[in-house]
């Protein structure tokens, strides 16, 4: 307390002494936050008055304020006088080339951005262009660039060029040759044919080539961009054997092979590229085995749609570090590995000849947001433990011959959307708690052995349930009026099973029903004239029941079917004689090509967990009138 006294500062004087500090100090910060930005210099803002009478009004540019404040330019200053540095113009409706001219004059423009224009004819327009001088970042992808590509001579310091989506084509040779800079080079989505080119500077780092009509075999010539850390290669006509040489990119991370031609074995030189992440080979024609330890480092892979073969590799599902693996479509046999990572998002392995059980280690991978195991031998019973993935969206074991009751716990995973166990040997009651799963769009149990009361009450009006598959069941009972309360429904099939009772007087009340199957029941009364009012209907099957009375005039495109209940009473003799079938071919066809269309393209399953460019969309249930 002493020490302390000693040193005391009056409180007067030391509120004298922050007020002199905060003087001294405010005063310069407030004069230097007011201070306005550097004018641009006279030839500059010349050429900005310029090139704002080509965008118009698309940027909402204030004439008069300083260009270097407006939306998509950036300037750096020297002394008191700016420059434009960097120009973003992207779906501005530009199509006039012309305005190339003022922008080429921007000597010290180092990045411009004219993607999502109509710029038809851009790179005859930059030459001479005092621009390209300092250029280092060149996007025009998304415009209407047609013919051949132009050379880039005097582009020394460009780093990135994007020329996607575009309808360019011709070869490519030597006309990227004088780019000794660039890092990133896309050209996806246009028409270039001939080989892949290898005359590219070797400081390049990522090669998109996607979407175009490069042919022949992948050129060793490849192997020596050393630093690539992207190779994009799908969507072209490439053929052969695949070169075993990837370890010349030591630094590689995303490698794209995917819809070519190519033929032989998965390349053994992956497995060693520790730094890859992603690996899609899907839909070609690999055939072999899949190598041992290729999941040691990659964290996505897709090998669907080949010809692979032999047993999966026992450690494949294993690593932690391993996400999607989508081995779909190959002939695969023998059983799927038990030893299952936590982290796994995604695992397609449908449409292979595998046997055996579904492994009860599934239910470990608690991050598991698809499991498609369709179309292969499965037996045994849908393991409880799946109620463990609480981020489950998609479960499709359909076309098995896994037999027993669904679990109850599935009824729980409040995430589910699609749930597909068609064609198996499945028993036993619907699980009641499927009429509380709020998120579940598309169930389809058809073609099981299923018995019991539909598992629909008045509860079920938050479902969101649009495609409704249990057609060849043995289900009984009455078709309960509550099912009016599911009116996001599109497809409802409860054909052949053992249902008895009347159809709801309410079925009219779907606003997007289209197909509507209750043939082969034990159905009684008359077809309630509310099926008039479905005005999106194309098909409706009522075939072989004990229904009566008359049939409600439908439009001519839907497509009618109630043989087999003699006593329905016809509307025309034309309908009798042609065996109670309403609609013309062409009539419903059209229609339903119209339907499916709109199925497709409404339907979103934006839920599910994706790396890039991985499948989102399962196949869905096409509407089908002659299924």
């Amino acid at each position: 307390m002493e020490v302390m006294s000693r040193h005391h500062v009056p409180d007067s004087s030391l509120c004298l002494l922050l007020l002199l500090l905060f003087l001294l100090l405010g005063v310069p910060m407030a004069a230097s936050t007011e201070q306005s930005p550097a004018r641009l210099n006279k030839a500059h803002e010349d050429i900005m008055r310029d090139i704002l009478s080509s965008v118009g009004s698309t940027k909402n540019w204030n004439t008069s304020s300083n260009p270097c404040q407006w939306s998509g330019v950036h300037c750096s200053s020297v002394a008191s006088s700016a420059f434009v540095t960097r120009l973003s113009l992207p779906g501005c409706g530009l199509s006039n080339a012309t305005i190339l001219a003022s922008i080429c004059n921007l000597h010290t423009l180092r990045s411009l951005n004219l993607s999502r224009n109509s710029f038809t004819d851009l790179p005859s327009q930059l030459s001479p262009c005092p621009m390209k001088a300092e250029l280092q970042v060149l996007d025009l992808s998304s415009n209407m660039l047609s013919g051949q590509l132009g050379d880039f001579v005097g582009f020394h310091k460009l780093e990135v060029l994007d020329l996607s989506s575009n309808s360019l084509n011709g070869n490519i040779s030597t006309q990227l040759s004088d780019l000794p800079k660039l890092r990133s080079l896309n050209l996806s989505s246009n028409g270039f044919e001939g080989p892949v080119p290898t005359s590219i500077a070797t400081s390049l780092e990522d090669l998109v080539l996607s979407g175009n009509n490069f042919s022949d075999h992948i050129p060793m010539g490849l192997f020596r961009y050393g630093n690539l850390t992207l190779l994009d290669l799908c969507r072209n006509n490439l053929r052969g054997d695949v070169p075993d040489g990837f370890l010349s990119f030591p630094k590689l991370r995303i490698l794209v092979l995917s819809e070519n031609n190519l033929t032989g074995k998965i390349p053994r030189s992956l497995l060693n590229v520790t730094t890859l992440f992603r690996f899609g080979g899907n839909q070609n024609n690999f055939v072999g085995s899949i190598p041992q330890g290729i999941t040691r480092n990659i964290r996505m892979l897709d090998l669907s749609y080949n010809m692979l073969n032999g047993d999966i590799p026992s450690e494949l599902l294993s690593p932690d570090t391993l996400e999607t693996i989508d081995l779909t479509a190959n002939r695969l046999e023998g059983f799927i590995p038990g030893n299952v990572s936590r982290r796994l998002h995604s695992i397609r392995l449908g449409r292979n000849l595998l046997g055996g059980s579904i492994p009860e280690s599934i239910g470990n991978a608690i991050d598991l947001v698809n499991l498609l195991l369709d179309g292969n031998k499965l037996v045994g019973y849908i393991p409880r433990q799946l109620s463990r993935c609480k981020n489950l969206a998609l479960i499709d074991l359909s076309s098995n011959q896994v037999q027993g009751n669904i679990p109850i716990g599935l009824g729980n995973l409040e995430q589910l959307v699609v749930l597909k166990l068609q064609k198996n040997n499945l028993s036993g009651d619907i699980p009641s708690s499927f009429s509380d799963m709020s998120a579940l769009e598309i169930l389809n149990l058809s073609h099981n052995s299923f018995t019991g009361e539909l598992p629909f009450t008045n509860s079920t009006q938050s479902l969101k349930l649009c495609y409704l598959g249990l057609h060849g069941n043995k289900l009984n009972g009455v078709i309960p009026s509550s099912i009016s309360l599911l009116q996001s429904l599109i497809t409802i099939d409860l054909g052949n099973n053992e249902l008895t009772g009347i159809i709801p007087t309410n079925i009219g009340t779907f606003l997007k029903l289209e197909r509507l199957d209750f043939s082969k029941n034990y159905l009684s009364g008359q077809v309630p004239s509310s099926v008039a009012n479905l005005e999106r209907l194309m098909c409706l099957f009522l075939s072989d029941n004990n229904l009566s009375g008359p049939l409600p005039e439908l439009p001519k495109w839907v497509m009618v079917n109630v043989t087999g209940n003699p006593g329905i009473i016809l509307d025309t003799e034309e309908n009798r004689t042609s065996g109670s079938m309403k609609g013309s071919q062409d009539d419903f066809r059209s229609a339903i090509w119209v339907a499916a269309a709109s199925f497709v393209l409404g339907f979103s399953l934006s839920f599910y967990w994706a790396g890039p460019g991985e499948k989102l969309m399962p196949r869905l249930e096409t509407l089908h009138c002659d299924d």
